[in-house]
């Protein structure tokens, strides 16, 4: 995207106001644009008078805050639109189009929100008709997406139920944690034994889950009752 420039910011802003102001202005409004560009008109710090030089004479400056008292604006300009008005009246607007223009180049440079990345199908194993997602492939996708530590630690352990919790840690600072839990009843069979073990595996899968920002439950989370993974 082109940045747009103080000079063609004006020439804009002039262009408008040749279209909208009566014929009777536009020789003062070109005398004005001239001021503009010559860098002949000042806005001072109170944000409202603007400092206009003389053509006439350049060590004079006629200050505008409204109404300008030059000869020409008290006596011969429409309304007072004098030249001195008239290029204080275009460097505001011009100042004004572009603070418009910055605002929407930084709406529309923006980076857009981070998707979710996408499963390979490989990752994914279908049970009762639900996708659930492994977790060799969670664990793929966030070294991808720039982890660089997955911890473990047990939170609460007997002979009965395991707590673990599990901290994933990428390289741009964010840090996910989530917890997971484990007993020799809520596991598949097979893995009763180290139901310990998989506490901390479904504290990980979940820490990974959050941090890619995946709503897939993964197969080790589940207790082992949905049947048989397909």
């Amino acid at each position: 995207m082109e940045t747009l420039t103080f000079d063609a910011a004006l020439t804009e802003v002039s262009a408008i106001a040749h279209a909208k102001l009566p014929e009777a202005l536009h020789g003062r409004l070109e005398m004005a644009t001239a001021l503009v560009h010559a860098e002949a008109v000042w806005l001072e710090e109170d944000g409202y008078t603007v400092q206009v030089r003389s053509t006439e004479d350049p060590t004079k400056w006629y200050p505008v805050n409204g109404v300008c008292l030059c000869p020409d604006a008290v006596y011969r300009a429409p309304d007072g639109w004098c030249k001195h008005k008239l290029g204080a009246a275009l460097r505001k607007r011009t100042v004004e189009r572009l603070e418009e223009e910055e605002e929407r180049y930084e709406v529309t440079t923006l980076a857009p929100e981070p998707l979710a990345p996408t499963i390979p199908a490989e990752g994914l194993t279908m049970i009762q008709g639900k996708p659930f997602v492994k977790f060799a492939a969670l664990l793929h996708l966030a070294h991808q997406s720039g982890m660089v530590s997955l911890e473990t630690t047990i939170v609460q352990c007997s002979e009965v139920l395991a707590v673990c919790q599990a901290t994933a840690t990428f390289k741009d600072g964010r840090v996910f944690t989530d917890i997971g839990d484990a007993t020799e009843r809520n596991v598949p069979k097979h893995l009763a034994p180290a139901f310990i073990r998989m506490a901390a595996t479904r504290a990980s899968a979940r820490a990974l889950r959050r941090a890619l920002n995946l709503s897939e439950c993964s197969v080790e989370e589940l207790d082992g009752s949905e049947g048989t993974h397909g």
